[in-house]
């Protein structure tokens, strides 16, 4: 037993001895002899980065590893001994201590790491952000019947942004008995009870819980209670319920509208009444079995005694004019039948006889001084018809005066203009008219005394029949395909675009 213990003894000290060689060698790259058993150290042969390529989207992150390889065949991860670089850190760049790599915009980058005086990379690929979640804001809101509440739907994407997708997100009520919602994300409370509403966008979904209340409708407000326009203008109504539990709510989007006398005036379910006729009308809004109602009283559109025309000057004989540039398709059809002037035209239009084309000039510059001139009188009239808001005219008739509107105006269908007189229609934001649309004369209008003095842009869409003056300040107008001014003139000191129209001065 003693002689067994005498020869393992020194057995075991050598293993040992080995043992801790190895783990000297595997320390680093260092060279030279063991110092204990005075054997050559395993000395640093290559270094690798893992993995050798990697693909994230921006705003995500990637690990990426260093292992040395050294002499004996032995691996160290050393990662967070090395040195690490990016070649393109407006791609990625990295933690230089760790190795984790943060990408910053699409593209790729070289990771590398440096240890022991070897080096090694990785190819790190960057793509665009990716949608990682939605989220519908607010969260359990209460909708009481008949009135209304919007939903919003922001997505989360990878690199941290956070971005407004309402307008491109779909809406479904899992209780629509309960509480709708439109396509837009508006939910309409209906009866009492709660509903789910489940809004989708690129793949993700997220939900919110709407409850609509027990409490009842008791009474319905219509304000103002009696108001009082002229032909034609507008007034829009609001409607304010009141509750069992003595709250209050605007349901006006909610509630059923009623003209009581459709003959004077009309009403949309927005609320928004218009004077047809004069006379007198009950403007009725109804909801949750109750209803309320307003007196609206339609007048007379007050005359001048005399409205003098808006005089052209130089800028009469000119059927298109603009300060900028004029854009005409090429190949078209368009005839006009004036003069046209343009410092800069794409196609020129194609004239009828005895019509000149200018593009520079001094009687360019004096039409173009006197455009300005004819918009500020025009601009300086007492406005006989003044609404804060836009109108439709499309469908209505109108008598000679000045009509003023804050809002835009539109033409659907067709606009009578009736009686011998001036025309001056005047708006701060755009003048558009649909497809189709029409301005017609009667009992004695004439196209010369008809003015349209938009701030904003002008629209005619295509197969319009369009009577009268644009005059436009310092915004664009564009005529649609085959729409005509016959008796009427395209006139600013902005751009204007043509297709295939038929214009006569």
């Amino acid at each position: 037993m003693n002689l067994f213990k005498r020869y393992l003894n020194p057995l075991l000290v050598s293993a040992g001895l080995l043992a801790m060689a190895a783990l000297a060698g595997c320390g680093g790259g260092d060279q030279g002899r063991d110092p204990i058993l005075g054997l050559p150290a395993a000395t640093l042969a290559s270094l690798a980065v893992t993995p050798a390529t990697a693909t994230v989207a921006i705003g995500a992150g990637q690990q990426f590893t260093a292992i040395a390889t050294y002499s004996d065949g032995s691996t160290q991860d050393v990662s967070a001994k090395a040195a690490w670089t990016s070649a393109t850190p407006a791609s990625a760049t990295v933690n230089v201590a760790t190795g984790m790599s943060t990408s910053i915009a699409a593209g790729t980058s070289s990771i590398a790491a440096a240890f022991g005086g070897k080096s090694a990379s990785a190819v790190l690929t960057v793509t665009p952000a990716t949608l990682l979640s939605i989220a519908v804001t607010p969260q359990n809101p209460t909708v009481p019947v008949a009135a209304t509440r919007q939903l919003a739907v922001r997505a989360t994407y990878s690199d941290g942004s956070s971005v407004n997708v309402t307008s491109g997100s779909s809406f479904v009520s899992v209780t629509p008995a309960s509480a709708t919602v439109a396509s837009g994300g508006l939910v309409t409370g209906l009866a009492f009870g709660t509903s789910i509403m489940n809004a989708s966008f690129n793949g993700k979904t997220a939900s919110t819980t709407v409850t609509v209340p027990a409490a009842t409708i008791v009474s319905i407000a219509v304000t103002p209670a009696t108001a009082s326009i002229a032909v034609g203008a507008q007034q829009q109504f609001i409607a304010t319920a009141t509750y069992s539990d003595s709250s209050n709510s605007i349901i006006t989007g909610g509630a059923n509208w009623m003209s009581g006398t459709v003959a004077n005036a009309s009403v949309l379910n927005t609320g928004v009444a218009t004077g047809i006729a004069v006379g007198t009308s009950s403007i009725t809004a109804t909801a949750g079995g109750q209803s309320g109602s307003a007196l609206l009283t339609v007048t007379a559109v007050a005359l001048p005694p005399v409205l003098n025309p808006i005089i052209l000057g130089r800028a009469a004989p000119f059927g298109v004019l603009a300060g900028t540039s004029i854009t005409n398709n090429s190949g078209g059809t368009t005839l006009i039948t004036g003069d046209v002037g343009a410092p800069s035209q794409t196609v020129d239009p194609t004239q009828a006889a005895g019509f000149t084309n200018y593009k520079s000039g001094a009687i360019l510059a004096g039409a173009m001084t006197d455009l300005q001139a004819a918009i500020t009188d025009g601009n300086s009239r007492t406005c006989d018809v003044s609404f804060a808001g836009g109108i439709d005219l499309g469908g209505q008739t109108f008598g000679p005066g000045v009509y003023c509107y804050a809002g835009a105006i539109s033409i659907t269908g067709t606009l009578t203009l009736n009686g011998p007189g001036v025309y001056i229609f005047r708006t701060a934001l755009t003048l558009d008219s649909t497809a189709n649309a029409i301005v017609a004369l009667n009992n004695g209008a004439t196209a010369d005394n008809v003015s349209w003095l938009p701030v904003g842009p002008t629209t005619l869409a295509a197969n319009s029949v369009f009577k009268g003056n644009i005059l436009g300040q310092s915004a664009a107008i564009t005529v649609g395909d085959n729409t005509t001014l016959l008796n009427g003139r395209v006139l600013t000191a902005a751009a204007v675009t043509l297709r295939n129209n038929q214009i006569t001065k």
